[in-house]
């Protein structure tokens, strides 16, 4: 994971998208100067970390101000799994020290979760549950085509954004 993180994960684009930064999505805005946006230091993060093999620990509220300081945060721990929540009112990391009715959710993305499992029943390959060949990996590129089809021609969505989710399926972002 070490060289993982700090030769390969996309650390620029995450946090371009999770920040809501139009001038990596607008070839028009590619001139302007970045805006630093709050979205980003009130979104939550929880890290899964694995310190000995068999034993996790989960962080929760972890907020981060820059870009630099999510790079460090991850490259000091290493993390097997990163969830990311919603935006808050306040940095999540401070949620102790605000009162609890002004800790509220202001914001979710809409999320899509299409898992290989789902199509176990039609899956001819021979697999099941969370093993995935090239000939099963296709049902996936097949439900994600549909569907971003009928997002955007039926609802007229225009940010997404798809990932692979770590195990058997991917997620599809949606803002």
């Amino acid at each position: 994971l070490k060289q993982y993180y700090s030769r390969l994960f996309p650390f620029e684009f995450l946090h371009s998208w999770l920040s809501y930064d139009s001038s990596t999505s607008n070839p028009k805005n590619k001139n302007e100067a970045k805006s630093v946006s709050n979205v980003f230091s009130k979104r939550e993060f929880s890290f899964t970390i694995e310190p000995s093999p068999g034993d996790e620990i989960y962080i929760r509220y972890q907020s981060f101000n820059s870009l630099d300081e999510f790079r460090q945060a991850v490259l000091k721990r290493n993390p097997h799994k990163i969830d990311i929540g919603a935006v808050f009112s306040h940095p999540p990391r401070d949620h102790n020290s605000v009162m609890p009715t002004k800790f509220n959710t202001v914001q979710r993305e809409l999320v899509f979760d299409i898992d290989l499992t789902d199509y176990d029943s039609v899956r001819m390959c021979g697999c099941s549950g969370a093993e995935i060949c090239n000939k099963c990996w296709k049902m996936m590129g097949m439900a994600m085509k549909v569907m971003d089809q009928g997002l955007r021609e039926d609802f007229g969505f225009e940010e997404m954004v798809w990932f692979y989710s770590g195990r058997r399926g991917v997620h599809c972002w949606v803002c």
